[in-house]
């Protein structure tokens, strides 16, 4: 009788490796998130008809490796290790310009792995494997803690995220804001002379929170403020239009040249800032809290650290026992 394969046979289980194949395909599904954030175009593989017929015509396109950050204030990205359809970690909340370091980082790392000799003194490579492991019913991969002195590179290439000692500066998210408040301006300058009905609906305003004319009939003249932490620091009153924009642009560049660190606090109008920071974030500032958790001037224990630039706090447990805040930072 013939044979109904017409003679085609399998490879031999043992011959075949799954984790090269999981490296193939998560390089390929970078390469792809790469692609799309650096907006290059990629045709779908599937026909509009075989869309339609899967029930995925119409819907977007999920990116394996990266995507907007759900909490971020500031347009930031979650930059993701995938493998074998699986996340196995991210960093978040990073800008633009870290989420492509962040992911040349994944892509290097992935390329770097040896699928027959693979490095377990890695630890992301165990759990890397342990994922094609758990697919394909083999031996899970255990990390070699005895070699844990051997060193690997950052698995984002030093991007840290909400991780970073920049996450946590208060002083650095509030010049953000600010930035964007000038931005903001800048933009409504541009096309504040057309009527209000042939300007882009967001700016179909008499004025923003840092720019507003400074007579109600009239749009030569604009009071601009510089607006920080919730706070004014400053006004000028009555420049004229051209002035204002050459006024703006100015404030956007001394917010850009603050440095977050290590601010000059020699500075009276950078001073009022970096204060107008430590007030809004004050521990019971605008919501009830705990008396533990208090600045230590209202009787808690919370203090405002010069290195980190935020409130240093304590925590209760899952008991309800009080920590005190780390006195180190």
């Amino acid at each position: 009788m013939r044979d109904p394969l017409g003679g085609i046979r399998g490879d031999e289980i043992k011959k075949s490796n799954p984790f090269a194949t999981d490296k193939s395909n998560a390089l390929k599904e970078l390469n792809e998130s790469i692609d799309w954030f650096e907006g290059r175009k990629r045709k779908s593989d599937k026909s509009i008809l075989q869309q339609m017929r899967d029930g995925t015509w119409g819907t977007e396109e999920k990116i394996p490796n990266w995507e907007p950050s759900e909490d971020s204030e500031f347009n930031g990205f979650d930059v993701i290790l995938r493998w074998a359809g699986r996340e196995i970690t991210r960093v978040k909340n990073v800008n633009k310009k870290e989420a492509k370091v962040a992911l040349s980082g994944v892509k290097a790392f992935i390329r770097g792995i040896n699928p027959e000799a693979p490095d377990f003194t890695n630890p992301w490579v165990v759990k890397c494997y342990n994922v094609t492991a758990y697919f394909n019913d083999l031996k899970p991969a255990v990390f070699d803690a005895k070699n844990d002195t051997v060193e690997h590179p950052h698995l984002f290439a030093g991007i840290k995220g909400e991780d970073s000692a920049r996450a946590k500066n208060r002083f650095f998210k509030d010049i953000q804001r600010s930035i964007t408040f000038v931005d903001k301006a800048l933009e409504f300058l541009e096309f504040v002379e057309l009527p209000l009905r042939s300007r882009p609906p967001a700016f179909r305003i008499t004025g923003t929170k840092i720019c507003k004319p400074t007579f109600k009939t009239s749009i030569t003249h604009f009071d601009i403020s510089l607006l920080f932490a919730n706070q004014v620091i400053l006004t000028e009153k009555n420049i004229p239009l051209a002035r204002a924009k050459i006024a703006l642009a100015s404030m956007r560049g001394w917010l850009r040249s603050i440095d977050y660190e290590k601010p000059n606090l020699e500075d009276q109008n950078l001073k009022k800032c970096y204060e107008a920071t430590k007030l809004r974030t004050k521990p019971g500032r605008y919501l009830k809290v705990a008396p533990e958790m208090l600045a230590m001037d209202e009787g808690g224990t919370s203090f405002w650290s010069n290195k980190l630039h935020c409130w240093v706090t304590g925590h209760f447990d899952s008991n309800g026992e009080f920590h005190a805040p780390d006195w180190s930072q």
